[in-house]
């Protein structure tokens, strides 16, 4: 899987935050929905504050060579599987041509209802996972009954098919359930890694040494592909940055500008006219990071995205800036969403994009970094010392 694929931490710690009762995984064939819900369970396993989530029972259904759909419980049977879906014909059909199943209805009343039952009648404070839900579920009655019974009293984690069908869209419209959708989640923020400094305090240019193996500038680089941003921008006064920047095929301004709000312009306004112009789709939120913070995890920056994305959704006021955190002490990287992009055009001289967030302290969401260290940056060589201490 790339390295911008869904981290099943950040992805936990966002269901959590969200005070919803059930989290459910869509996206198009073959975008990765059932690896992450088995990262999920990994993940529950292996975190130790989570052992509320980890107890499950299960409802796991698979295409077999025949090809039937068969589907099976661990309250079943003993994982027995039981046939819900054969073709149409006899003729051999590929998995991605559309509906081509006709339901079974007897595997869904042997094997999938009952085991919702007995679920609800011995665990039913515990999660019940379902991989997945789609066109022969959305068939059977008798089994959309059950799951509707299931999410009044239980939790779900759970596969939902992209598709629309009157079961399935009422399962994703319903006030309890977190929907994620994989495809393209994070095509709405576009980033801006800010590397303009002058590094006096470092003595030479700090963002050419080097750290884990890398320069530091290019161990930005690195944190900013932990997410498929609809654009990544490098803002520098360094010609080596610039170099690198082609190497890495990265978007870059080069400037000899004197002042914080000058960069932030620079790359704003760039952002803006490629994405609204160009491919006539403007950010929601654009991200600024900082090129001399080096650990910054991958489960703190998608955390950190999913919360900007929730909270600045169609059903919410669009207005929330998002900070990464530490014990209620903000920090950087930190995105903004467009009712702010004005602002950011039109800085006082020498401010950045904390000067915005101090001025709407209300519309700050704190979103909490995995470890305090993540917003310790680079000033001086001692620093670059004390933060490889830190490398994992």
């Amino acid at each position: 899987m790339d390295n911008c694929y869904l981290d099943a931490l950040a992805v936990i710690t966002f269901f959590k935050m969200s005070d919803k009762k059930h989290l459910f995984i869509t996206g198009e064939r073959g975008s990765g929905k059932s690896y992450l819900l088995n990262s999920i369970l990994n993940q529950m396993k292996e975190t130790t504050d989570m052992s509320d989530f980890f107890n499950f029972n299960y409802l796991l259904s698979r295409r077999t060579d025949t090809p039937e759909v068969v589907i099976k419980s661990n309250l079943i049977d003993d994982g027995k599987e039981y046939v819900i879906g054969r073709p149409r014909t006899l003729t051999p059909v590929s998995p991605k041509k559309g509906n081509n199943m006709t339901i079974v209805e007897d595997g869904f009343i042997n094997c999938a209802c009952p085991a919702i039952m007995k679920h609800l009648m011995t665990s039913a404070d515990s999660i019940f996972v379902i991989d997945e839900l789609g066109y022969l579920e959305s068939s059977c009655g008798e089994f959309q009954e059950h799951i509707r019974t299931l999410l009044d009293n239980s939790r779900v984690l759970a596969v939902i098919r992209k598709q629309s069908t009157e079961f399935l869209d009422s399962i994703k419209s319903r006030a309890d359930v977190l929907l994620i959708d994989i495809d393209n989640i994070f095509s709405s923020i576009s980033c801006i890694i800010m590397a303009s400094g002058m590094s006096k305090r470092f003595g030479t240019n700090k963002l050419l040494a080097s750290f884990n193996n890398n320069t530091l500038f290019e161990n930005a680089i690195n944190i900013s592909r932990f997410v498929d941003f609809c654009e990544t921008l490098a803002v520098t006064r360094h010609d080596e940055l610039v170099q690198i920047c082609e190497r890495e095929h990265i978007h870059c301004i080069k400037h000899n500008m004197p002042y914080r709000n000058d960069m932030v312009h620079l790359g704003v306004s760039h952002i803006l006219k490629e994405t609204c112009c160009q491919k006539n789709n403007c950010p929601r939120g654009i991200l600024f990071l900082p090129a001399d913070q080096p650990l910054i995890t991958k489960t703190s920056l998608q955390l950190l995205c999913l919360l900007f994305v929730y909270y600045n959704s169609d059903n919410s006021q669009h207005n929330a800036i998002c900070r990464l955190a530490f014990n209620e002490n903000a920090g950087a990287p930190v995105i903004f969403p467009e009712c702010y992009y004005n602002e950011l055009l039109r800085l006082p001289q020498g401010k950045g994009g904390g000067f915005i967030a101090k001025k709407h302290p209300a519309q700050v969401v704190l979103v909490p970094a995995q470890d305090e260290y993540e917003l310790y940056d680079i000033d001086t060589p001692d620093d670059l010392i004390r933060l490889s201490r830190y490398l994992r």
